[in-house]
Order: C-alpha cells, then structure tokens, then sequence
C-alpha cells in the first residue's frame, strides 16, 4: 500500500528540495521502499542533490509520450537503499505549461507506481500544478523560513489550496463548482458565502472537505528570533482557514548544509553528526511513524 507524501512551500529558496532528498534517503535507510518524484514542473533541480547531473530520461519523456510509463524514467540509486528517483522536467514550453488532461494522464500514472512511500517535490509558489500536486497527496507538508515573509508566503500558500480543495469537493459540472471557478476570492469565508448563496447546504459540504486536511510544518533554518512567528502563522491558519498545521519539525540554520549541497549529497549522508542531519533523522523517524498510521488507518477502512 503506498502513502503519498507532498511538499510544498509559499516561495522559492526555502529548502524545501533539500528537506525531502534527505528524507527521501532517511526513509529508504529505515527500510522502506522510497520513490522520490519530482514534480517541480518547469525548474526541476531535486537530481543536482544525487549528483545526477543530466538524467537520461525525465518526466519530459513521459509527458510527450517518448516513453509510456513512469516505470521507463525511474532511476534507481543503489548507494541509497535502493531509493527510487524520477526526475522533474526541463524548462521546455509544453511541459512548463501542460494541459489538464496531460496533469490528469500523469497523476494516473503516479498511482501505479508500487512503493511503500512516494515523496512528491511540489514546485515552489501557488501556480495550479503545483497545488493540484500538493493537495493530490495522501500527507502534504509545507516549509517555511521563520522570517515573516516567508510566514505570509506560506500563508497565502495554504489559503489557496484551501481554496482549492473545496472546489475539488464539488462535482465539476454542478452549478457550485461553476459559479466558485468563476469568482476570485480574498478568503476562505468569500468561498462558504457564496457556496451556500447557490446551493442550500453547499458551505457544509466546502467545510467538510477540509476535515481531514492538516498540513504538517517543516521550519527550516529555524532560530530563537522565528519563535514569535511561527506562533503568528498558527494563529492566522486556525483563526481564517480554520485548519491545524501541527509541526514536524525544525531544522536548524546549518553550515553544514551549503558544504553538502556544494558536495551534491544530502548532508545526512556527508555530515551525520551536523545539526540539520540529527534534526532531518528526527523528522524522518515521525513521518515513517505518521505514514504507518495512516497505512494502517487505511487497512482499516
């Protein structure tokens, strides 16, 4: 059974790549089969981090159907536990900007993948694919830098999304979905009004679908002085979204990171012992447990 895992984040530059190498080769080291999927459509970078420099086959390949299945581009990185990797797109028009029946297509294909955890590389921003990609996961993670502007990136980040679920929750042709689709919105609550003002009962539906949708934090480069923030961001989310991002964990601001990324190696391979590597294993550890849960929430059901 595979647990889907996303990751995204308000804005560039927050680390959010080199979080999820590290937890993608974390992950595999415990004994789970890993595949890392990156879906940073258009600015694909996660394969610099392995070292691989110019993959062979990428998702380009299967985009323009020179290959038919995801299976065709997967690498396989043997000195990492045998973790699986497909790497992203290259900065092409077609692939930059793919049609929904080429995002449908591709998502199709992400769900035959057979792994016990697929790590999905979300870009970076508030762009359609990348919170189609994020929000498509069975666990979605955000990462913020603690200075208040990424905050507010990340933020508005979530808004969106948030956003965006709801739309998802309504049958595509209904008259909700068409009149939402239609309309722009400075927040959640403009979405309930006018939900319920087409349809009696719509703003329970919206809100229904957003029962089970609490993304975890990742902080990284974290200090004393991002305290204050973070608490902010929390604040903002439960007062305005009206969801819960309980946090994962905190990455402290490391050295050692640039030394590993400038040796294109996760630095919890190069540097075990840094700060950021023991802070990235604690990470890694709660999300294999949480992703069991869930497995097992699943078998359940």
């Amino acid at each position: 059974m595979t647990i889907k895992i996303s990751i995204g984040s308000g804005k560039g530059g927050t680390g959010k790549t080199m979080i999820l190498a590290n937890l993608a080769t974390l992950l595999a080291k415990s004994g789970k089969s890993v595949c890392l999927v990156d879906l940073d459509v258009g600015g694909a970078d996660s394969h610099i981090l392995f070292g691989l420099f110019k993959p062979k086959k990428t998702l380009t390949d299967f985009l323009t159907r020179k290959e038919s299945s995801l299976n065709e581009i997967c690498h396989t990185f043997y000195s990492y536990n045998g973790l699986k990797f497909i790497p992203g797109t290259g900065e092409t028009l077609q692939t930059a900007n793919m049609t929904f029946q080429e995002k449908q297509r591709l998502l199709r294909a992400l769900d035959t993948i057979e792994t016990d955890i697929l790590l999905l590389d979300v870009g970076a921003g508030t762009s359609y694919h990348a919170l189609d990609f994020f929000m498509y996961s069975d666990i979605q993670i955000c990462v913020t830098l603690p200075d208040p502007t990424s905050i507010m990136d990340l933020y508005n980040f979530l808004q969106l999304a948030t956003i965006r679920k709801m739309l998802g929750s309504f049958l595509s042709q209904s008259e909700v979905a068409t009149t939402l689709r239609n309309s722009n919105f400075q927040s959640l609550n403009a979405v309930f009004e006018l939900a319920e003002q087409t349809r009696e009962g719509a703003r329970r539906e919206a809100q229904l679908a957003l029962r089970f949708f609490h993304p975890l934090l990742i902080v990284n480069r974290d200090s004393e002085h991002g305290l204050v923030n973070k608490k902010k961001l929390k604040q903002m989310v439960s007062k305005y979204l009206g969801i819960d991002i309980p946090e994962l964990g905190e990455i402290p601001d490391d050295k050692q990171v640039q030394h590993a990324l400038k040796a294109f190696l996760p630095i919890s391979e190069l540097y075990p012992e840094s700060h950021a590597a023991i802070a990235l294993q604690r990470v890694a550890t709660k999300l294999g447990k949480i992703a069991d849960l869930f497995a097992g929430q699943r078998i359940k059901n």
